[in-house]
C-alpha cells in the first residue's frame, strides 16, 4: 500500500475529482448522469449527505459543509486534507478494511472527530481510494499533524499492511538526494523540538526563548506565528512543522502555564513557612 497526500483549499474541485470520471470536460458537468461516477462512497464521518432525483451524491450540499467550517478559522488556507493509499495491483480489500485504514489514519494524524469523507476507485490497476478530510475542527483548531507526514505515512502503510495481511509494497519512491534531505529535516527538527522542551522551563517571554536559542544556534521570528533558522544546516522550520505544541499560542500557552505552576509553588512554600512560625496557615 502506498500513500500520497496533498493540502488544498477548492474542496467542491477535490470532491468532484473523486466522485466523477477525471476526463469530464466543464461542459459535460453540467449534464451529469449516475454513468459519470467513478467514486464509490465507502465512509463518511460527521458530514451530511444529499442526493440528486437519479441517486447521484450532491456534492455542493457536501462542500458547503466544509466551506461553512473553514469560517471557524478562515487563518489555514489550506484547510482540506487530501490522501489517496493504493494497493498493489491485483489487490482488492473490502470495504472494511479501507474504513479501518481510513480511520486508523484519521486517529493517527489528527481529525478523527474532523469531517472526513472516503471514495474507492476500481477504474486502474491498482485499486485505491481516496480520503478527503477538513484539517479544521467544529471549535476552529487547526488539528491535523501533518508534521513529518511523508515518512510517517509509509510507516502508517507497513503497519497496515502487516495488520490487515495486505501485499507489501515498496517505501515511496525517493531518490537518494531527497532522501538524504528528508533525512536531514528530520534530524533538524527533532533537535529543535529537544532544544525547545529543554528551553522553556527556562524563560517566561518569547524574547527570552528567542534569546536561548539564539545561542543554540537557531533565528527565531514572530508574526502572527513562529518560525526558526537553524544558522548551520541553513533549514528553514515554521513552528506548525514541529508539530502543534509549537505554534506560537501553544508556546505562549506552555509559559503561562509553567509561570502558574511556580507562583503555586511559591505560595505553598510561604504557607508552609508560616505554618512553622506557628501562624496558623
Amino acid at each position: 500500500m502506498i500513500g500520497k497526500a496533498s493540502l488544498g483549499s477548492y474542496i467542491k474541485g477535490i470532491l468532484e475529482y473523486c466522485y466523477y470520471d477525471k476526463e469530464l470536460t466543464a461542459k459535460m458537468k453540467k449534464e451529469l448522469k449516475p454513468q459519470d461516477i467513478r467514486g464509490e462512497l465507502v465512509y463518511i464521518q460527521n458530514l451530511a449527505i444529499k442526493t440528486h432525483g437519479d441517486g447521484r451524491i450532491n456534492l455542493d450540499y457536501l462542500a458547503r459543509q466544509y466551506l461553512e467550517n473553514h469560517q471557524n478559522n478562515k487563518r489555514l488556507t489550506k484547510y482540506v486534507w487530501h490522501q489517496s493509499f493504493s494497493f498493489a495491483p491485483g489487490e482488492r480489500p473490502d470495504n472494511d478494511k479501507i474504513i479501518r485504514i481510513s480511520t486508523e489514519f484519521a486517529k493517527e494524524f489528527g481529525f478523527e472527530e474532523n469531517q472526513m469523507v472516503v471514495f474507492r476507485h476500481q477504474d486502474t490497476e491498482h485499486m485505491h481510494f481516496h480520503l478527503i478530510a477538513n484539517r479544521i475542527n467544529y471549535n476552529g483548531k487547526n488539528t491535523a499533524d501533518h508534521f513529518n507526514n511523508y515518512a510517517r505515512t509509509g510507516k502508517f502503510c507497513r503497519r497496515m499492511e502487516q495488520e490487515l495481511s495486505l501485499i507489501p509494497t515498496p517505501d515511496m519512491r525517493i531518490n537518494q538526494k531527497n532522501r538524504n534531505e528528508l533525512e536531514l529535516k528530520d534530524k533538524v527538527h527533532l533537535k529543535l523540538k529537544t532544544t525547545i522542551d529543554r528551553l522553556l522551563p527556562q524563560v517566561s517571554s518569547m524574547e527570552q526563548l528567542k534569546e536561548k536559542l539564539a545561542g543554540e544556534g537557531y533565528k527565531t521570528y514572530l508574526g502572527r506565528g513562529i518560525a526558526f533558522f537553524h544558522t548551520k544546516t541553513r533549514v528553514k522550520m515554521k513552528g506548525s512543522d514541529l508539530g502543534r505544541s509549537y505554534s506560537l499560542a501553544s508556546l505562549e500557552k506552555a509559559m503561562a502555564q509553567d509561570i502558574s505552576v511556580e507562583l503555586n509553588q511559591r505560595q505553598r512554600r510561604v504557607r508552609r513557612r508560616k505554618r512553622g512560625l506557628g501562624f496558623g496557615y
